[in-house]
């Protein structure tokens, strides 16, 4: 299947999503066909992009209450931050990218502090942090009540509503005590450049047909999902103008 790629004004122009095969014993991305039921709810993004905080949007799940918003000012891209109690729990709210017109978005849900990688040693706290992603998008029980390849535990859930020409720029998660992460696409369609590299790839549309040529692009349609060893780098492209939501949630080693 032969798909356009654009990104934040950048045409990476018409390549073919003819995907390799891969496995995660090789420290590949391996994607999941039909992982999860497909649908999502975009009530709750739909008006954060109109400029609402959360805590009007939503009542706090059972088990948390609501103790605050906060907004970092030199964070040009931070829309509000949501302090939860109990535990110093947070939801932080952020556009994805600067770029003008790009209305991709994400809400992460985690602890502590955002410089220093703390969660992976509290998994009281990280399991909290699950729940209230739960709590507020029940969709992300449909990830995090399924076995995946890669066993572990659940640290780190963020949820990503990319918009059309939104997406990320090459990037790898390398969080301590994290084994992998799994992504799975609600609603909307994604493309991925996904490898083992040694070095950060260009975010070039070179570079992007390069890398779909060899089979490194793999598209993800609703229900399916893709699951990435630490270290993997990855470039997300939003694909199509319809509604867009996904969980990205990380598995820490046993």
């Amino acid at each position: 299947m032969r798909v356009r790629l654009r990104r934040r004004g950048v045409d990476h122009g018409w390549v073919a999503a003819a995907s390799r095969e891969t496995s995660l014993e090789r420290g590949e991305p391996v994607v999941v066909r039909g992982a999860v039921r497909a649908g999502a709810s975009m009530r709750i993004v739909e008006r954060l992009r109109a400029g609402e905080d959360l805590p009007r949007i939503a009542a706090a799940p059972r088990g948390f209450r609501w103790a605050g918003v906060s907004v970092n000012a030199t964070d040009r891209r931070e829309m509000h931050k949501l302090h939860v109690k109990p535990g110093g729990l947070y939801v932080k709210v952020n556009w994805l990218s600067a770029h003008p017109g790009d209305a991709s978005l994400r809400l992460r849900f985690s602890y502590g502090t955002e410089i220093v990688d703390d969660f992976v040693d509290d998994p009281a706290q990280a399991r909290a942090s699950v729940r209230l992603a739960e709590g507020l998008f029940p969709e992300c029980r449909r990830v995090t009540r399924r076995r995946w390849p890669v066993r572990g535990r659940f640290i780190q859930p963020i949820v990503y509503a990319n918009a059309p020409d939104g997406g990320a720029l090459f990037h790898h998660d390398d969080v301590p005590g994290q084994a992998a992460v799994v992504f799975a696409q609600f609603a909307g369609r994604t493309a991925w450049l996904a490898l083992p590299a040694r070095g950060r790839p260009a975010d070039t549309p070179a570079t992007t047909r390069r890398l779909a040529a060899e089979g490194w692009l793999f598209l993800l349609r609703p229900g399916d999902a893709i699951v990435m060893p630490r270290r993997v780098w990855h470039s997300v492209f939003t694909v199509g103008r319809g509604p867009n939501l996904a969980l990205s949630v990380g598995i820490a080693g046993p």
